[in-house]
């Protein structure tokens, strides 16, 4: 590759980036998982503390991103989100390329970058546009690998702790993000019991110095979260939480179903770098089957990629995005087979090369561009909560408190209200999360044990001025009327109702 060919394959990167994700530059662009970022971030400016008086089953790298965000340009300036998530992105792409670049030659490198931002926008917009933690998470994980790669080679104990630390900044931000700790370790002993390219202690080092890496980050928050005396409740919610969620009750013809509508079809949309992917995965495999000789790194891509993939199982339940944290490997691993592919057609001179690459282009370009038509049409829904938000900020003080009964955390975020309790949704309470059975939603059973007395010491402390009550239009919280809980309904006597705006019934406190 020229210098030339190189500079233009970065303003092509780029450019797909902007294209890509140009809907999100429109004041009418916004996807729910904002709306739980923004409501903490909030709470953060506020003088509240995360985990304490704002909570949610994410880990709190999200809401410090959002809050820095939101501290140097102002609160729910989402322009200024989105903005800083095409930098991350594009950023991602271009540190995807250099790891290609690494591992195979430059123009698998060039293929990487390409590839992942073109099928990191296949699927649905509300899954893939959002300024959300798999989004962020993956710059610091790609970042990790090529500080691994680069350590490896020297061999550099500073870097890895540096790749460590940057799987514990991923971590922080989403918490499979860990697994990329496990591909890393798993690398350097196929080193070491393998080809015999590593000794005991150059392994032994190496990985001490990427685990201690992940460690100090960890650590280093868990101390700050002692000395503001939450450290328990960050356990609670980011890890206990998480656990007791995705362990919880789920249905076999659920299961089946997400894994046609969701799983199969994310895969079917970017089939072209699933399919080449597939194929660089089974013949580093042959390879090592067969005793030829197989790089570490070629290891760590297979392993990297792998453990991404298992993550998505993690629930059973299969969201959109969680597909996402699979795309930087899979790009990689994708690019290196692509790029031996076209100069193997290029070479042979035949005659179907033309067709080839016609349907090559065509399955590339046609779910990039459905799914910027989709996202231009289903933009001018995503901020339909404003009226009640003007209503909220028409009909309180900016001291005074509000409590959406549901899932609307933007409700909170743009009327500039703080939350009357600690729930940015309502959904802890009662187990109404949305990628669950209908049935086990209808048993209104809360994952975590004494969450209802939380939020009676809440509602106790600062009682909300309105009540913004989503079962009366919402289909996930029609099967949960605020009569149904006996805390709740005991509240209810003090509130009048004042008017129903959107479907959603408000009621002020008397």
């Amino acid at each position: 590759m020229t210098r030339g060919q190189s500079r233009w394959v970065n303003v092509i990167i780029i450019a797909l980036v902007v294209i890509l994700r140009s809907p999100t530059l429109l004041p009418s662009m916004y996807t729910g998982d904002e709306g739980y970022y923004g409501a903490g971030a909030n709470e953060i400016l506020d003088g509240g503390t995360v985990y304490r008086t704002a909570v949610d089953t994410k880990p709190p790298g999200m809401y410090y991103i959002y809050a820095g965000v939101f501290w140097v340009v102002g609160k729910n300036n989402l322009f200024a989100v989105h903005l800083l998530a095409i930098f991350v992105v594009a950023t991602t792409a271009l540190v995807l390329r250099r790891i290609g670049a690494r591992v195979a030659d430059e123009w698998a490198g060039a293929w990487s970058g390409i590839g992942y931002i073109v099928f990191l926008h296949a699927y649905r917009p509300d899954d893939t546009l959002g300024a959300n933690s798999e989004i962020f998470a993956s710059l610091p994980l790609a970042l990790s690998v090529l500080a691994f790669l680069q350590g490896q080679k020297k061999p550099a104990l500073g870097l890895m702790f540096l790749s460590g630390a940057l799987v514990g900044v991923a971590t922080l931000i989403r918490q499979p993000s860990a697994v990329t700790l496990g591909a890393m370790l798993g690398c350097l002993a196929y080193g070491w019991l393998i080809p015999r390219t590593h000794s005991f202690a150059r392994v032994l080092a190496a990985g001490s110095g990427v685990v201690i890496g992940f460690i100090a980050v960890i650590a280093a928050l868990a101390w700050y979260y002692q000395l503001q005396g939450n450290l328990h409740d960050a356990y609670l919610w980011a890890w206990a939480f998480a656990i007791r969620y995705v362990g919880s009750e789920t249905t076999f013809a659920y299961v089946l179903k997400r894994l046609v509508t969701v799983h199969l079809a994310v895969i079917l949309l970017s089939g072209l770098l699933w399919y080449f992917g597939i194929w660089q995965v089974v013949e580093t495999l042959r390879c090592f089957w067969r005793r030829k000789p197989v790089p570490p790194e070629a290891i760590l891509l297979v392993l990297w990629f792998g453990l991404s993939y298992l993550a998505i199982f993690v629930g059973w339940r299969f969201p959109g995005h969680y597909h996402l944290p699979v795309l930087p490997p899979l790009s990689i691993l994708a690019g290196e087979a692509f790029s031996r592919f076209v100069a193997q057609q290029r070479r042979s001179a035949q005659p179907s090369w033309r067709w080839i690459r016609t349907g090559i282009i065509g399955a590339a370009a046609l779910p990039a561009i459905g799914f910027l038509i989709v996202a231009f049409i289903v933009r001018t829904q995503t901020l339909e909560f404003l009226p009640t938000v003007q209503l909220i900020v028409k009909e309180t003080r900016p001291n005074d408190r509000i409590f959406v009964w549901g899932s609307r955390p933007q409700l909170y975020s743009f009327s500039g209200r703080r939350m009357a309790t600690r729930f940015i949704s309502c959904s802890h309470l009662v187990g109404v999360y949305a990628h669950r059975p209908r049935e086990v939603r209808a048993k209104a059973e809360s994952v975590i044990p004494g969450v209802w007395a939380m939020f009676q010491a809440d509602w106790e402390a600062h009682p909300p001025a309105l009540i913004i009550d989503m079962s009366t239009v919402d289909q996930f919280w029609s099967p949960h009327p605020m009569t149904r809980y006996p805390v709740l309904r005991a509240y209810l006597p003090g509130y009048r109702v004042e008017g129903v705006i959107n479907g959603e019934t408000i009621y002020r406190r008397l």
